[in-house]
C-alpha cells in the first residue's frame, strides 16, 4: 500500500513537470513558464548592468548618476533570484517573495524611464547651437536613447510573470494570497506585447548603432531586415485572440531566428572590436567600439518567445477547422 502511494506521489510530481510547447510537443522542464520568466528577466538584468558599465566607460569614467544602472542591474537579479529560490523552495508563491519581485520590478521600470530621459536630453544640441533641434547627426552619435528602457520592459515583463493566469484566455490575473484581477488581454498576448515592443526596441538601436557606419557592410543590414520580420510577426501574433498549434509552431522558428540574430550579431561585434594584425585584446576597443552585448538583445527576446509559448492556450476549434 506505502509503495503503491508513493509511486503513485512519484507519477503526480512527473506529469506535474511535463510542459507542452504548442505545434512542437512536451518536454520535462524544471520550473513553469513563469518562473522561467523570471529566471530570464534575473540574468537580463544583470547583462544589462554589465553591458551599462561598458557604455558608460566610454567617457573614461563612470558618473554617480551612471553608475545606478551598474550597480542596480546585478542586484536586481539577484533580488530576482532569491525570490524565485523562495517561490520554489514554497512550491508557491509567498507574500515576501511577491513583495520583491513587485518592489524589483517597479524599480528596474524607474530605473529605464529615468535613464530614457537623461539620454533624450544628450540628443539635443544646447539651446544657443546654430541649429538646435533634432538632427541625424546628434542621434545616432548620442547615447542610445532605447537602450534604458530594456530596464522597463525586463520590469514588467517580471510583475506579469509574478500573476497566475487563474482563467487563461480571460485576461483574470491573480497575485496569490493578495488580490485577482481583470484585464484587457490574457496573460500570454501580454507577454507577446511586451516581446514585439523590445523586438521593436532592439531593431531601432541596430539602425541607430550601425548609421554610424553609414550602412556601408551589407551585414549591418541582417538585424535590420530579420529584426523586422521577427517584431511584426509577434506583432501579429499578440493581435490575434486565439492561435493554433500551426501558429506556435511558425512562431517558434521565429523566436530561434531572433537568437540566432542576437549569437552571430554578438560574434560579429567582437570580431570588430578585435585589433587588426594584433594579437591579445584591448579593452579600449571594446569600450569605444562596437558594442559587444548590444546584439544579445535581439536572443534575449527570442529567449522570452520562446519560454511565452509553454504551456500557451490553443484554440482546438479552429484548430480542427
Amino acid at each position: 500500500m506505502a509503495e503503491t502511494t508513493m509511486n503513485s506521489s512519484q507519477q503526480s510530481a512527473s506529469q506535474r513537470h511535463v510542459s507542452r510547447i504548442p505545434g512542437i510537443g512536451s518536454f520535462h522542464l524544471p520550473l513553469n513558464r513563469n518562473d522561467l520568466l523570471l529566471l530570464l528577466v534575473a540574468f537580463t538584468e544583470i547583462g544589462m548592468g554589465v553591458e551599462t558599465a561598458l557604455a558608460h566607460l566610454i567617457s573614461g569614467s563612470i558618473k554617480p548618476g551612471e553608475a545606478i544602472p551598474v550597480v542596480f542591474g546585478p542586484l536586481a537579479g539577484i533580488a530576482l533570484i532569491v525570490a524565485l529560490a523562495m517561490r520554489v523552495r514554497a512550491h508557491k508563491a509567498t507574500l515576501p517573495s511577491s513583495m520583491l519581485v513587485i518592489l524589483t520590478g517597479m524599480a528596474s521600470v524607474g530605473v529605464g524611464l529615468i535613464g530614457s530621459a537623461f539620454h533624450w536630453s544628450r540628443v539635443l544640441p544646447p539651446t544657443n547651437f546654430a541649429n538646435y533641434g533634432l538632427q541625424w547627426d546628434w542621434i545616432i552619435y548620442a547615447p542610445p536613447v532605447v537602450g534604458p528602457l530594456a530596464f522597463t520592459g525586463v520590469g514588467l515583463l517580471a510583475i506579469i510573470a509574478l500573476l497566475e493566469d487563474t482563467r487563461p484566455e480571460t485576461g483574470k490575473l491573480t497575485l496569490p494570497g493578495i488580490i485577482t484581477f481583470n484585464t484587457p488581454l490574457p496573460q500570454t498576448r501580454q507577454f507577446l506585447w511586451l516581446i514585439a515592443l523590445g523586438l521593436y526596441a532592439a531593431t531601432l538601436s541596430a539602425m541607430l548603432d550601425h548609421a554610424r557606419t553609414g550602412f556601408e557592410s551589407i551585414f549591418v543590414w541582417i538585424p535590420l531586415v530579420l529584426g523586422v520580420f521577427g517584431s511584426v510577426t509577434t506583432t501579429l501574433m499578440a493581435i490575434y485572440h486565439k492561435h493554433t498549434s500551426s501558429d506556435y509552431f511558425i512562431y517558434f522558428w521565429v523566436m530561434l531566428l531572433m537568437i540566432g540574430v542576437g549569437v552571430i550579431g554578438l560574434g560579429l561585434h567582437i570580431n570588430a572590436d578585435l585589433p587588426e594584425g594584433v594579437a591579445g585584446l584591448q579593452i579600449e576597443r571594446f569600450i569605444r567600439g562596437a558594442p559587444v552585448m548590444a546584439p544579445m538583445l535581439f536572443a534575449i527576446m527570442g529567449s522570452f518567445g520562446l519560454i511565452t509559448m509553454i504551456d500557451a492556450p490553443v484554440d482546438d476549434a479552429v484548430e480542427a477547422s
